[in-house]
């Protein structure tokens, strides 16, 4: 096994065992703060807008691949807000969130996706598979999954909330 192969494995295994030891801690319910949903992706979007002014001007191919990317990632937001229970205590005014394990497989699938892209990237170098190009496309589904869940997260609290 070379050093890139190994590199890809242990940040695998890495992000996997913290998934693996955070899981009961996501499981349970906890106080959630809706406003709080938009730094995830105001985040993001600034890393995105800053790494992509770093680059040059994209072609129409790879603009076509970064808005289905945009657009998978926000379906995958989409499924990852349906996973989390949400709860509203209008006594409390308080709203409880938690995590299900739907959704904790989820997250182990898209890192042991990206990892299976990066080593394939890496053991076929015939393919041609750009780095900073998947760096770009990988930056904007990850746009897409966090303000889809953000937006649809943010939709059930405020449902819970007229309801409740």
């Amino acid at each position: 096994m070379n050093p890139s192969q190994t590199q890809i494995l242990l940040s695998l295994l890495i992000a996997v065992l913290i998934i693996a030891l955070s899981a009961r801690r996501m499981m349970r319910p906890r106080r959630f703060k809706p406003v709080s949903l938009w730094v995830g992706p105001v985040l993001v979007l600034a890393g995105v807008g800053a790494f992509m002014a770093t680059q040059p001007m994209p072609t129409a191919a790879h603009i076509a691949g970064l808005a289905a990317a945009l657009v998978l990632g926000g379906a995958l937001g989409w499924a990852r807000a349906k996973l989390v229970r949400v709860e509203f205590d209008p006594a409390t005014d308080m709203v409880m969130q938690r995590g299900t394990p739907f959704g904790l497989l989820l997250l182990v699938g898209l890192i042991v996706l990206r990892a299976g892209v990066r080593f394939v990237a890496v053991q076929h170098p015939e393919l041609g598979i750009d780095i900073t190009k998947a760096t770009d496309i990988m930056l904007f589904f990850a746009l897409g999954i966090l303000c889809f869940y953000a937006g649809m997260l943010y939709l059930a609290v405020s449902r819970l909330r007229r309801t409740g």
